[in-house]
């Protein structure tokens, strides 16, 4: 399913690559002492090895004078400012701290349908492990080697480049409020009991699951992020496993059409319609889980030179219209070491997002 899925993922978003379909993430760590550009640079260069998306990187680097000076909410900030420096690749940057000199963040910004969120996080944990072992911990070639995908072809389906910013499109702030907790680390079950107290709780028709393909892979590259939808008679009367086992079996079955499918036309017709098929199921509630990821830490390797304490990351605007407005909502959460980083959204009046709901539907293939 893999090679399926990364080809559907590619033909999903607008073909032409904008400014509203970069995903910004952060990884912030305690250090022995901040890495440099200069070394970044160097353990960034093994990422382009067979790397059948990438062969740069735009590398930058900012200080703060704290960690407040840098939240979640001025992420898409950096997005607009920086966009017509890396729009033909992606953004790396060191984030450094006057007040604490022991923590340095990894940002990165990448195109939403070459990289997605989950693969942006194993990507900062590989260019960690990379910077302090000095060896190549991204292995991409050999991954790619190991699970025989196919990626000759891969050219065909990768977005066109825009050479400037769209006025309409360059929004600085997410289109809703975002709410941050950090509480005990959930199991599956009890965390999908939450999930669906909240969707009842807000009136919402329709839960859509944001899930990695991949998720068990060696891959940290690529856009591999599936859409799986439930409908509310569904949820109310299910538990939370029993929602969790529903969207499994959706999976599978996602996998089975995408069995089918093999000339870029094909994908180019399922895709092109997925995010749009979406938009016509009211009150929307999303869900980004990416579980507990304690083994990517870091302290498996040269602990005392870095350990990841935090990950923060959002969806593209493109994909934002999809969690926002009356009777909708998103919860994204990932657990590190027994906390669970849990964000989601304020409820929102559906004039607030309209024009983003309206930017959603990507352009035909060849438009």
């Amino acid at each position: 399913m893999l090679d399926k899925a990364i080809r559907l993922s590619l033909m999903t978003y607008p073909r032409t690559l904008g400014v509203s379909q970069f995903f910004p993430a952060l990884s912030t760590y305690r250090v022995e002492r901040p890495f440099s550009v200069g070394e970044l640079k160097e353990a960034v260069s093994h990422f382009f090895n067979g790397n059948p998306f990438f062969s740069k990187c735009h590398l930058i680097e900012r200080r703060f004078k704290n960690p407040d000076e840098f939240p979640l909410s001025s992420f898409q900030g950096v997005v607009i400012d920086e966009y017509s420096s890396y729009y033909d690749s992606f953004l790396l940057m060191s984030v450094t701290y006057e007040s604490d000199p022991a923590l340095q963040g990894i940002f990165t910004i990448f195109p939403i349908s070459m990289q997605d969120g989950y693969m942006c996080f194993r990507f900062h944990q590989a260019l960690m492990k990379t910077v302090k072992s000095g060896r190549d911990q991204f292995r991409i070639a050999e991954t790619i080697k190991e699970l025989r995908m196919e990626t000759s072809d891969l050219a065909e389906y990768l977005p066109r480049k825009k050479s400037h910013i769209d006025k309409n499109e360059a929004l600085r702030t997410v289109p809703f409020e975002i709410q941050d907790v950090v509480e005990p680390a959930l199991k599956i079950g009890p965390y999908m009991d939450s999930i669906k107290e909240e969707f009842l709780a807000r009136s919402c028709e329709t839960l859509i699951v944001l899930k990695n393909a991949s998720y068990a892979s060696n891959f940290c590259f690529g856009d591999w992020l599936i859409f799986l939808r439930i409908p509310r008679e569904v949820v109310a009367r299910s538990t939370g496993i029993q929602i969790r086992n529903y969207y499994n079996a959706q999976e599978v079955e996602l996998g089975k059409a995408l069995a089918s499918l093999e000339r870029p036309e094909d994908f180019a017709k399922i895709g092109e319609g997925l995010i749009p098929e979406m938009l016509t199921h009211p009150g929307r509630f999303c869900v980004n889980n990416y579980g507990n990821v304690s083994q990517y830490d870091g302290s498996d390797l040269a602990p005392t030179k870095g350990v990841l304490i935090k990950y923060q990351w959002h969806m593209p605007t493109v994909v934002l219209g999809l969690m926002s407005g009356d009777g909708s909502g998103v919860d994204w959460t990932i657990t590190i070491n027994g906390k669970a980083f849990r964000s989601c959204s304020a409820p929102q009046d559906t004039a607030v997002i309209a024009s983003h709901i309206r930017g959603l539907a990507p352009a035909k293939t060849g438009s």
